[in-house]
């Protein structure tokens, strides 16, 4: 095995769990350790008030820790540690991350060749969200998104919907990366941090890999955490599988961004939530039919076909598919026609009181897209997709290949990092009909839901085993208390902090956490959220298995955008 020794620096005053992450970090980059410690005339300099222990004891405490070889004091009389690392000339300087490397370090690293590596302490991250535009969000003042931000006003104009507030993105997909505010405190800030204010979190994972564990070699995160504030419904939609997001990113690279697959959770915030999801069992759709003779005229043939298939699970597979293609494509007349008609009918059949209910919520829903969207196939899914009402916490699952579109309300939304989008309707965007009708997933049955477990009081875990890339963990602090608690050993963890005011303290060091806070935890960091007023606190992670399994789901491979 080839030496590669590596030289750590730092004032060590306190010595806490922090700094020992750090140099264990160090210490896996090379085969031996030695530790610098800042020399008491350093220390005069750093804090004037002076150090808690002189030097020698500082030596004494480093050097005992396992995973440090030896511990030297500096020999230098500035802030640097530039003559003792030209006198050790190790092969690796590693830096922590609270401060910036000095010109002197930098220039002795050069002349050396000593490789540099940063960022090996950060165990936070403060992050800015990306804030997304869409026309069916919110307004303003209606908008969690924009309360979040900070970015609801009093004197703005309720009429003024010019700028929807719609999704809120946390974390480094590259059509929105979030930004980094700060290390994890503001006294490196003003130390003159290495992580800049405003780097995009693709160029801090890339200079800090360290601080994702696991996944340090891909330096990307599998999942994207979301908040949604849904004003107008979303498109007819799904995501395609692995295979099929490859031959796509292929084909069509400027509409389907990357090769990736795209399970998705919604976590309802609001008892609004709705939303369409799934076919509906096949013996429904045929009891729609029955009072929707527009769809029947659309169907054609198929209606026939959904008949005779009822019972068979595997014709009636075949048949929903054939029905659900014939009236997506649908000829432009002829749509526009059977579209009318069934708004004619639908705004009549709201007001009668002998109908079913769940027929007059569909015809209710047909008037409000209608009003939203005018003549467009994707109503017509109303009778074929389940819809689902849902109140907070509970949580609707999107595998590949299943269609849906969210209706109104807020959520927490959490998938694999894509954003492979093949839609159908209900939507000014690029509709990909016949990709569509040919990757669904034609079983037909009620919507798939995720069941929180409940880990201990005011802790609940969304998981399934068939999601891989991603689990999240609802947090319930109340006011007064606390909770400490590692999310993953083995890779990050994007935290946000929805509502109430608390701290988070990491290795003695305490942040403000106040509503809309978001931020990123390393690999290993078991952070304190204490509450001053009741917290709910969502974090997204890697579940464990997905580091035991022999060829785990690669992440996509993006371009660092400069920001």
């Amino acid at each position: 095995m080839t030496k590669r020794v590596v030289v750590a620096s730092g004032y060590f005053n306190p010595l806490h769990y922090g700094h020992v992450s750090y140099l264990e970090k160090a210490r896996d980059l090379g085969t031996s350790l030695i530790v610098i410690v800042n020399n008491d005339f350093q220390a005069a300099k750093h804090r004037p008030g002076g150090m808690k222990l002189p030097a020698r004891e500082r030596v004494k405490l480093v050097r005992s820790l396992q995973c440090v070889d030896a511990a030297v004091e500096a020999i230098d009389d500035d802030e640097s540690v530039a003559e003792t690392l030209r006198l050790l000339h190790p092969d690796i300087f590693a830096n922590g991350g609270g401060t910036k490397p000095t010109e002197l370090e930098i220039k002795v690293c050069a002349q050396l060749g000593i490789q540099m590596v940063d960022g090996l302490g950060i165990q936070l991250l403060s992050l800015t969200p990306y804030t997304q535009h869409y026309d069916w969000g919110k307004p303003r003042n209606a908008s969690i998104i924009a309360a979040l931000t900070g970015q609801q006003s009093p004197e703005h104009d309720p009429q003024d919907d010019s700028k929807p507030f719609a999704e809120l993105w946390m974390g480094d997909h590259p059509s929105g990366p979030a930004r980094v505010e700060s290390p994890s405190n503001e006294k490196a800030m003003k130390k003159k941090s290495p992580i800049c204010r405003a780097a995009s979190l693709q160029e801090v994972m890339h200079r800090s890999p360290s601080m994702l564990g696991q996944l340090s070699e891909s330096k990307q995160l599998p999942f994207l955490l979301k908040v949604l504030s849904i004003h107008k419904a979303l498109s007819i939609q799904a995501h395609p599988d692995k295979q099929r997001a490859a031959k796509l990113h292929a084909e069509k690279p400027d509409i389907y961004k990357d090769a990736n697959h795209k399970p998705e959770i919604a976590i309802a915030l609001s008892d609004d939530f709705q939303a369409l999801c799934g076919f509906r069992a096949v013996t429904e759709i045929l009891e729609m039919l029955q009072h929707v003779p527009e769809l029947a005229t659309l169907m054609g043939g198929a209606v026939q076909q959904l008949e005779a298939a009822a019972g068979d699970e595997e014709k009636e597979s075949e048949a929903l598919r054939q029905a659900y293609s014939n009236v997506m494509h649908s000829s432009e007349d002829e749509l526009k026609n059977q579209v009318q008609a069934l708004h004619d009918r639908a705004k009549m059949v709201v007001m009668k009181d002998d109908l079913h209910k769940k027929i007059k919520d569909c015809f209710r829903l047909v008037c409000m897209l209608y009003e939203q969207y005018g003549v467009d196939v994707g109503i017509f899914s109303v009778f074929f997709m389940n819809y689902v009402c849902m109140g907070v916490g509970e949580c609707l699952y999107m595998a590949q290949n299943v269609p849906h579109a969210y209706i109104s309300g807020d959520i927490v939304e959490c998938m694999a990092c894509s954003d492979n989008v093949v839609r159908g309707g209900l939507t000014p965007k690029f509709k990909d009909v016949d990709v569509l009708c040919e990757m669904l997933n034609y079983k037909g049955g009620p919507p798939a839901t995720l069941e929180p477990v409940e880990l201990e009081k005011g802790i609940l875990l969304y998981s399934d085993p068939d999601i891989q890339e991603f689990q999240v963990t609802h947090l319930s602090i109340p006011e007064g208390g606390s909770q400490r608690r590692l999310f993953s050993s083995e890779g990050p963890a994007m935290a946000l902090n929805l509502c109430g005011e608390g701290t988070v303290t990491i290795s003695g060091e305490t942040q403000e956490v106040t509503p809309g806070k978001v931020f990123m935890l390393a690999a290993g960091t078991e952070p304190e959220l204490r509450a001053k007023k009741e917290m709910q606190i969502f974090v997204a992670c890697c579940p464990p298995e997905y580091f035991r399994s022999p060829c785990p789901s690669p992440s996509p491979t993006w371009t660092i955008r400069k920001w």
